[in-house]
């Protein structure tokens, strides 16, 4: 059973990468649309990987995907931050933040692919898996960012004009995520499962996009 749900999930993503590119491009205003865009982009370049690994049969091709593996260490802080900005309705959060956010998370990244030993491993669920030694931290920051996110989520209920449907979601997906990031470093075995909280974070994206429709 297990088998056939990873690739289903993967596929799942790329409905909603489909779904959220196609609602940026129209509706979103111009200040998060680019942003938006561009999350999404990074996205496809992961679950493509996350695919290619799947099918792939020979070892050497493995590497090659290195570079887009871990790219939910740049786009997820950016999905979530677009979300909460959407759902909050509150002029008081500035884009600039988000600015200094992304380019911390970039250099993060680009020292974790650079530095960091790479640990290839076969199964019979994921295919070709890549994992960093150390990986805990990587997760742990986007167990950090969850966390703060699923305490900010009932803040941003309280707010007059915030969209309460969509504050729930954001604390909804941040404890989805939580609980998958949880599960990834106890049981290796199951590293596949933290792809369940980006499904969430993409879904919850996709309902705050669709509220610019008009």
């Amino acid at each position: 059973m297990f088998t056939y749900i990873y690739p289903i999930a993967i596929l799942l993503m790329f409905m909603l990468i489909y779904e959220g590119m196609t609602t940026a491009l129209k509706y979103a205003p111009k200040k998060i649309k680019a942003i938006t865009i561009g999350s999404m982009f990074l996205i496809l370049l992961r679950f493509l990987s996350l695919f290619l690994l799947l099918i792939y049969e020979k070892m050497q091709y493995v590497y090659l995907l290195k570079p887009f593996v871990f790219l939910e260490l740049i786009y997820m802080p950016i999905v979530i931050f677009i979300c909460t900005y959407i759902f909050s309705r509150n002029d008081k959060i500035k884009l600039n933040f988000f600015y200094i956010l992304s380019a911390i998370f970039l250099v993060i990244y680009i020292i974790l692919i650079v530095k960091a030993p790479l640990y290839a491993n076969l199964s019979n669920i994921y295919g070709y898996s890549i994992t960093l030694k150390n990986s805990i931290y990587s997760y742990l920051i986007l167990l950090c960012i969850n966390s703060f996110v699923f305490i900010l989520g009932f803040k941003v209920y309280g707010f007059k004009y915030a969209d309460k449907f969509g504050a729930v979601l954001l604390i909804i997906a941040s404890l989805i995520a939580i609980i998958s990031i949880i599960i990834s470093v106890i049981h290796p075995n199951f590293v596949g499962v933290i792809i369940l909280g980006e499904l969430i974070w993409v879904t919850t994206l996709d309902y705050g996009l669709r509220k610019f429709i008009r």
